[in-house]
């Protein structure tokens, strides 16, 4: 029987969040952005490698818009929320900065006592002399999110990833889920 997780995905407009989900679940990359309009919703089963064994886990996966016109809407996601991808986009400041902001609501609307989360630097196919180093982004990520908000998130960790070549972008949910099935969250059943 499989563990069932809700998980979000959070971060500003144009991050490749839909991408993102689009390629953990095997289909293609647009090539055009089209916006998420309030949310969107697809669901996968895979198997987990969990204490020496393999665990069967159905994410249900909600790609919530970045826009702030959907700040509103984005509150009533949020809840039975196990877990969550916070993504920045490597060649955005604003994104990454903006990250603090995003688990503020987050962890504001959301109704379990706890949620795990990691965090994805996205687009790093497009690395370059102005893009986020993983070292720039980990220390503010030190700094600004973990001691304000560890308490609700435990243990957080960061991926660099690109939705274009598949770049880490299974280690990151697999690692989500690992996160989750370690965790007895009341909304997390089989």
């Amino acid at each position: 029987m499989a563990v069932f997780a809700k998980i979000c995905l959070l971060g500003d407009g144009q991050v490749g969040k839909t991408s993102l989900r689009n390629r953990y679940m095997g289909k293609g990359v647009p090539g055009d952005y089209l916006p998420t309009l309030g949310a969107d919703f697809a669901s996968t089963q895979v198997n987990i490698p969990f204490n020496n064994t393999e665990k069967s886990i159905r994410f249900q996966i909600w790609d919530l818009a970045g826009q702030p016109t959907f700040n509103q809407i984005r509150a009533l996601y949020y809840r039975h929320t196990a877990g969550a991808l916070l993504v920045y986009d490597v060649t955005d400041r604003n994104s990454l900065h903006n990250l603090r902001a995003w688990v503020q609501e987050l962890t504001q609307h959301m109704a379990t006592p706890s949620v795990k989360i990691n965090i994805l630097g996205n687009k790093s196919d497009l690395l370059g002399e102005n893009t986020i180093t993983a070292l720039e982004a980990e220390t503010y990520i030190a700094g600004q999110i973990i001691p304000r908000f560890q308490q609700y998130l435990g243990e957080i960790d960061h991926f660099t990833t690109s939705a274009k070549t598949g770049e880490n972008v299974n280690e990151a949910f697999i690692s989500l889920g690992k996160k989750i099935l370690n965790k007895d969250l009341k909304f997390v059943r089989t």
